[in-house]
C-alpha cells in the first residue's frame, strides 16, 4: 500500500473522452521546477487527472 493511487470522491465528466470518471489526485510538481523563484502559494497543490485518457481536468 506504499504506492496506492488516490482518487477523488466525486465523479465528473471528462471534457476530452466524455466519460464519467473518478479522477486521480496527483501532486503538482511543477512548482519545484522553477529554481530561484519564490513560491507564493497561489498555485494549486494537486491536479485532477482522468484515469482513462490522462488529461488534466482541474486542480485542487
Amino acid at each position: 500500500m506504499l504506492f496506492r493511487k488516490r482518487y477523488d470522491e466525486k465523479e465528473v465528466e471528462c471534457p476530452c473522452c466524455h466519460k464519467n470518471v473518478k479522477t486521480l489526485v496527483k501532486l503538482n510538481r511543477t512548482k519545484s521546477e522553477f529554481y530561484g523563484r519564490r513560491y507564493t502559494g497561489t498555485d494549486k497543490n494537486y491536479w485532477l487527472i482522468c484515469p482513462s485518457c490522462k488529461a488534466v481536468i482541474g486542480a485542487k
